[in-house]
């Protein structure tokens, strides 16, 4: 029994050295670089609380609005060493883009991308048919001092516009019916709209039958006949394959849409400042890639419309008769104090080029003919 408990006092003594051994060694202490997972075998620091951002839109995911979402999900998540976690949801998986602005707005899902405007009405005055001749002008617009101020308008319903982007390109329209030449040819056909005012108004100034189908439901709807014809950008209508379902392609080039960026205030508000920050950051990026996107992706859908329909491009002259059509809308928003003439005349010096908007014809009618390029 002795040797028993000699060799237990040996064993125990043991124990004690290595344990103390162990305990000897000093923890290196964290430099600068852990912070940010820089540094030689220095592990990152992880951040003390993960937010999740739930963003949803309504494009399939070869669109670039997904495609640029992706860039701005790997870009939040890396420069937040993981802070924030992005969850997409393309496609309308999460209702429609209406159900969508209002999920933001309520705090259920955390971010929305699209071309609802409801929460903003005054950014509708971007949209008026045929204020922007070009993608040079229309960034222009959109990322100018006034947009920022129409912008803060979002902060009543909850939801906080970090950036705002291009929907998809100039708006083109296509039916099934007849070619569209003349603002004639529109007459009675049944159009779709998303709803949008400056869409209404445009296609009632032009004849049609304006019906609204929400953007999800629209294929079918024009597989089976319920509406005769749709307006949107090449490449959402390549996307969306509505040339197995639409004849006649007109390229009108007759209004381009805001695509503002939604995130529920109070978890916007919830963030630390760095993160504030670098949402910012990534969202511009985001933007940036969108419109790259567009732009590189608009030949090729063109191509894919034209090789399974037809497309006809108006003439200036043409145009010009479409153009003259819709100056009721200016005339509208006039009339209602949507848009003032101090409005107009400062969107007037945000847009570069020479451009016709309304022809100041008429009693009363605003004389807009923009002359020289003029400076912000």
């Amino acid at each position: 029994m002795r040797i028993v408990y000699r060799a237990w006092i040996l064993m125990a003594a043991l124990m004690v050295l290595v344990l103390g051994g162990c305990g000897g060694f000093e923890k290196p202490e964290e430099g600068p670089a852990s912070a940010t997972g820089q540094g030689k075998g220095v592990p990152a620091k992880k951040p003390e609380r993960i937010y999740s951002m739930q963003i949803g839109h309504s494009q399939p995911v070869d669109n670039p609005r997904h495609q640029s979402f992706l860039l701005f999900k790997k870009l939040l998540e890396e420069k937040t060493d993981g802070g924030i976690q992005v969850d997409i949801y393309p496609a309308g998986q999460l209702g429609s883009e209406a159900s969508m602005l209002e999920q933001v707005c309520d705090g259920t899902i955390q971010g929305f991308r699209g071309g609802q405007l409801e929460i903003v009405p005054k950014m509708l005055v971007f949209s008026l048919p045929f204020l922007c001749e070009d993608r040079t002008q229309a960034e222009r617009l959109v990322n100018s001092e006034f947009a920022r101020e129409i912008s803060m308008d979002s902060l009543k319903s909850g939801a906080t516009i970090l950036g705002i982007g291009d929907a998809g390109g100039f708006r083109q329209f296509s039916n099934s019916v007849r070619m569209i030449r003349r603002p004639e040819d529109l007459r009675g056909l049944k159009m779709r709209s998303n709803g949008m005012d400056t869409i209404n108004k445009t296609l009632e100034a032009l004849g049609a039958e304006v019906m609204t189908v929400p953007y999800n439901d629209l294929y079918m709807a024009l597989k089976a006949g319920t509406i005769d014809g749709q307006e949107n950008p090449w490449v959402n209508s390549s996307g969306m394959r509505f040339y197995e379902v639409q004849k006649y392609f007109t390229e009108v080039n007759y209004q381009f849409h805001p695509e503002p960026f939604y995130v529920n205030t109070r978890w916007y508000e919830s963030l630390p400042r760095e993160y504030q920050e670098i949402l910012e950051e990534c969202t511009q990026e985001m933007m940036k890639e969108n419109n790259r996107l567009i732009d590189e992706n608009e030949v090729q859908a063109m191509e894919n419309i034209r090789a399974n329909a037809e497309i006809y491009t108006l003439s200036s002259e043409e145009r010009q008769a479409f153009v003259e059509a819709t100056q009721v809308v200016y005339e509208e928003y006039m009339e209602n104090g949507l848009l003032t003439r101090d409005e107009l005349a400062r969107m007037k010096r945000i847009l570069p080029a020479v451009q016709l908007l309304l022809g100041g014809q008429g009693p009363g009618a605003p004389d807009i003919l923009i002359g020289q390029r003029q400076a912000l």
